[in-house]
């Protein structure tokens, strides 16, 4: 954040603020010695990170454009930020409509309808979409639940700014519930399919009572894949739950919108402390002190650390001298603005990048469902569908190592070029994913089910014309088509040696699928050619070419080899721990089915090896018409072949470093990545 904002609102840490204070650890210490007058802090509290992208767009929309900029409805629910931006320059309106014609309108943390983008597009509107992460995949998820034929029950109060954008995603299949009583008298069709979706800001336990009502009144209900109550807001209702134990007085500062405040204060006062939301110090009255010994201090998500410091000293004065610190959690998560506005790197270099890489990502996906949508709902549905599979997270090792491998080539120049790579090769692997889990008849991916299956279940519930599996399968290979589609349109600037490895690390991967399922079919052990499998679909695709590609962009020739016998073992490791993490792993951890390698005839390296060297295991693998993959899974057990190849992957991690050990690499690198070559070899998912 710029000197300018910082000057509005510091975002000091308060053990810097206090030790500003004159003589506050003697009055610490002296009050501890005493029982004096104390304040317990609540940790964390204040600003979220979906807080801090917020403030940090309008800040930057600032200064790239200039006063005025637009914002629909408050960015955060803060007055004191609110106010601030305005001396600025900031105008605040209640709608898209009354920002003028080609403007910059900023659209505010808590989410907006389509119908408010097709406004803004209708009048040329310059959009920046500070939309907070977590309520946009709870807009996603509505979308997909609304597309599967279910009634969506969104719980949240009505006229919250939440609500309302993510009731305009399927107005036409959403009931509002604000609470117990609403849930109860809720009446749908008999054996309607429903699925319930929260706003992100509600108390964790209201929202589970809420819950509970309706899946005793609606056993089919489906949920959201995790649960939507924000990280943030669930670890501050924690802290303030701690604190009120602690405390007779809890006061939360924040304004009297915030929602997220509001939970708190109700929280602490379920937790039998008396509480009181506080805007600013000013508002502190000390009649609210008299015979209170210990005061909670909070804030919501929205306010800022400002605000908690001046409560603090404000309290000091008034003779809470002691200070305790009560931790519920420690936050690190970081959510990246969206591109364009040539914000600051944040961290190091590689995560500046790849952050940027994955706003390319949200970027180009949210202009092309938009797009699309405005021919027909389902024409959406594909993009749709690659924005769920990026959004459910995953490892991202294929980006992480092109754009290690620019920076530990010294790359400074063409970062727009490594950035379009990074977000290409993700697009590329979700291709692959999507397609393979076609080809492994494969239920789940990260944890939900894989689209082949999500859309033959709605086939089969709608009964729809035709073969579910097909239809499933059919509108799989197009999104697979189409994810493959885009990461060409992201890489296609690459020029040169660049552009030869894009188009080398695509045909490998998809030679090497051929030759996966080839070998499946005629289940003959050949652990050479396994091997080559593994390093073409998977280790090379993964390590070696993103690692040359980087360096190919940043113009190091010189580093092709190191790279190669370098990417080549660090991504046999990673293959053969995939490989053991489906035949021993846990699902639960790897978001997907254990034992499927088997179950489905491929022939592994793991199981090759395994062949090779264990006559049980040869005989079963020989006995392909009759393939039990349970005594298989339990012959592989017994081989011993689990402990050579943990062996073996020990030996391939150091062959990795040895790899790099004289080459001429940037400050750091040649440690980095030796570390990333472990991570990836000794992963448990």
């Amino acid at each position: 954040m710029s000197r300018q904002y910082l000057a509005h609102y510091p975002l000091l840490t308060l053990s810097l603020r206090l030790a500003t204070i004159p003589d506050m650890a003697t009055a610490l210490k002296n009050s501890q010695q005493s029982g004096g007058k104390r304040i317990v802090l609540a940790e964390p509290h204040g600003f979220c990170a979906g807080v801090r992208r917020a403030i940090e767009i309008v800040e930057r929309a600032l200064e790239i454009h200039g006063a005025p900029v637009y914002v629909r409805k408050e960015i955060v629910h803060n007055e004191h930020v609110v106010r601030g931006f305005e001396e600025r320059g900031v105008v605040f309106v209640d709608s898209e409509t009354e920002v003028p014609d080609g403007a910059v309108c900023i659209f505010s943390a808590h989410g907006v309808s389509p119908q408010v983008r097709r406004n803004a597009a209708e009048r040329h509107l310059a959009v920046i979409d500070a939309t907070c992460p977590l309520v946009a995949k709870v807009h996603q998820e509505a979308r997909r639940f609304a597309r599967d034929g279910r009634t969506v029950i969104l719980i949240g109060h009505a006229d919250h700014e939440e609500i309302e954008g993510t009731y305009g995603e399927a107005p036409d299949r959403t009931v509002i519930v604000q609470n117990v009583e609403e849930a109860g008298r809720l009446e749908l069709p008999p054996d309607a399919p429903a699925a319930y979706l929260t706003q992100t800001t509600l108390s964790v336990d209201e929202t589970a009572e809420i819950v509970s009502v309706l899946r005793e009144r609606f056993p089919g209900l489906s949920g959201p894949g995790s649960e939507d109550i924000c990280y943030a807001s669930q670890n501050r209702q924690n802290a303030v739950k701690a604190v009120a134990g602690r405390s007779e007085l809890v006061l939360v500062i924040g304004s009297a919108n915030s929602s997220n405040t509001i939970r708190m204060v109700e929280v602490a006062r379920d937790s039998g402390a008396q509480a009181r939301l506080l805007p600013d110090a000013a508002h502190l009255d000390p009649g609210w002190l008299t015979g209170v010994r210990t005061v909670g201090v909070s804030a919501g998500a929205s306010a800022p650390e400002e605000l908690v410091e001046q409560v603090v000293e404000r309290l000091g004065t008034l003779g809470y001298t002691g200070l305790d610190t009560e931790v519920a959690a420690s936050e690190t998560v970081v959510f990246s603005p969206p591109s364009g506005l040539g914000l600051p790197p944040r961290g190091d270099a590689r995560t500046a990048l790849l952050d940027q890489a994955g706003a390319r990502i949200e970027d180009l996906l949210g202009t092309e469902r938009a797009r699309w949508a405005a021919v027909d709902a389902r024409a959406a549905v594909p993009i749709e569908a690659i924005e769920e599979l990026v959004a459910a997270g995953g490892k991202r090792l294929r980006p992480a190592f092109c754009v290690s491998g620019y920076l530990a080539a010294g790359g400074t120049a063409d970062q727009d070029a490594v950035v379009a790579a990074a977000a290409g090769l993700e697009l590329l692997h979700a291709f692959a994913l999507i397609h393979d889990d076609i080809l492994d008849n494969s239920p789940t991916r990260r944890g939900a089910p894989t689209v082949h299956a999500r859309h033959a279940g709605i086939h089969a519930a709608r009964g729809w014309a035709g073969e579910p599996r097909r239809y499933g399968e059919g509108v799989a290979i197009l999104v697979g088509d189409l994810a493959f589609g885009y990461a060409n349109r992201l890489a296609g600037g690459l020029t040169g040696a660049a552009m030869e490895i894009w188009t080398e690390l695509g045909t490998e991967m998809l030679i090497g699928q051929h030759l996966d399922i080839a070998l499946a079919a005629e289940l003959v052990p050949d652990p050479d050619l396994s091997r080559w499998v593994a390093v073409s679909k998977s280790g090379r695709y993964t390590i070696h070419r993103p690692l040359a590609l980087g360096a190919a962009i940043a113009g190091r020739p010189d580093l092709q080899a190191a790279f190669e016998a370098y990417g080549i073992a660090a991504g046999e490791a990673f293959q053969l721990r995939d490989d053991l993490l489906d035949a021993f792993g846990d699902s639960a951890a790897t978001g997907k089915p254990a034992g499927l390698d088997v179950s489905e005839h491929k022939m592994t390296l793991l199981l090759a090896l395994a062949a090779a060297e264990d006559a049980r295991v040869a005989r079963l693998v020989e006995d392909g018409r009759n393939w039990d993959p349970a005594r298989l899974h339990a012959a592989l057990l017994a081989s011993g072949v689990r402990e050579e190849i943990e062996q073996r992957i020990d030996r391939l991690v150091a062959d990795a470093r040895t790899a790099l050990a004289t080459a001429p690499l940037a400050d750091g690198w040649r440690e980095r990545l030796g570390e990333m070559a472990a991570q990836v070899a000794y992963r448990d998912r």
